[in-house]
């Protein structure tokens, strides 16, 4: 894994793991309703889902460049990657 999407990806998870805590509290405490748990693990979901984008992305550009892909694949497979990831 290269050091930029390693760091990306350590802080994403981190971000992650305070937003897991914060919706436990919410719901520990009771005050909440089904309507704003269900908004907040969803966007727990999408998170985790911007953090398979950087790891496929991270797993295309290097495997890439060791099979010697073109640049312009190289674009067209993380592009693809955005669209099936968003």
């Amino acid at each position: 894994m290269q050091d930029v999407a390693k760091d990306e990806v350590l802080r994403r998870l981190k971000s992650v793991e305070g937003h897991v805590r914060g919706v436990a509290k919410m719901v520990d405490e009771g005050d909440v309703t089904y309507a704003e748990v269900v908004q907040q693990t969803n966007a727990i979901f999408s998170a985790i889902r911007r953090i398979n984008s950087v790891l496929l992305k991270d797993f295309v550009e290097e495997r890439a460049g060791e099979d010697g892909a073109s640049e312009e694949m190289v674009k067209d497979l993380v592009k693809a990657i955005d669209r099936v990831v968003k």
